[in-house]
């Protein structure tokens, strides 16, 4: 009941934010844009830099054990919760609004690089790499940092007509709400972390063949 209730409050907190939920996702977009295009103002040396890198590390793929994993999944969560908490708590001021959507640029702008970059060097042998090292955990986590930058634009938007310490609105409800959003998406970036530490790495050995 619980359950049920809760996914029809989320149903339609989208309904009746969906501009909201428009912006961020085209805000993300546009970072994805901007970085695919900001791979072509890297230099020849640039390049060849980050493609010794991008060769030392799919070599050294297949050499992941158990413990390397461990260590990948704890950096892979903490870095991700602090992005997520940062645009969460971004969202509780007004002030604070910008940051997170520049985070939510940022975002789209690393994966749109990472991508671009690979495509532009490796031709199709890019998008098989990035299929399997980015693909799998961004299912996961993309959407998670959307939810929360949307989450974080509309509180900020309430904290701006309503104050967050005015009495003419209840701000627990809301600020519950809001709160809600962070646990979801930490349990998300959790899922995301544990792809990332054990699926991607297998996947990532099945293509590393074809690349180096």
């Amino acid at each position: 009941m619980g359950a049920a209730r809760l996914e029809q409050d989320l149903a339609q907190h989208v309904r009746e934010n969906v501009g909201v939920y428009f912006f961020v996702a085209l805000l993300f977009t546009v970072g994805v844009i901007f970085g695919a295009i900001a791979v072509k103002a890297l230099t020849t040396e640039q390049k060849a830099e980050l493609m010794d890198y991008l060769n030392i590390f799919l070599r050294d793929v297949s050499g992941i054990t158990q413990l390397s994993s461990k260590d990948l999944l704890g950096r892979t969560v903490w870095s991700n919760l602090k992005t997520v908490g940062l645009i969460w708590l971004s969202g509780l001021t007004v002030i604070g609004l910008p940051l997170a959507l520049v985070l939510l640029f940022t975002k789209g702008f690393a994966c749109g690089f990472t991508v671009g970059f690979l495509v532009d060097e490796i031709s199709w042998r890019g998008l098989i790499v990035a299929a399997a090292a980015v693909l799998p955990q961004s299912l996961l986590l993309v959407p998670a940092v959307l939810m929360v930058g949307a989450g974080a634009t509309c509180f900020a938007f309430f904290a701006a007509r309503y104050g967050i310490f005015s009495r003419r609105a209840s701000v627990s409800q809301p600020f519950f709400g809001y709160a809600l959003f962070l646990v979801i998406a930490a349990a998300v970036v959790l899922a995301a972390g544990l792809v990332e530490a054990y699926v991607t790495p297998v996947f990532l050995r099945a293509v590393t063949r074809w690349v180096i």
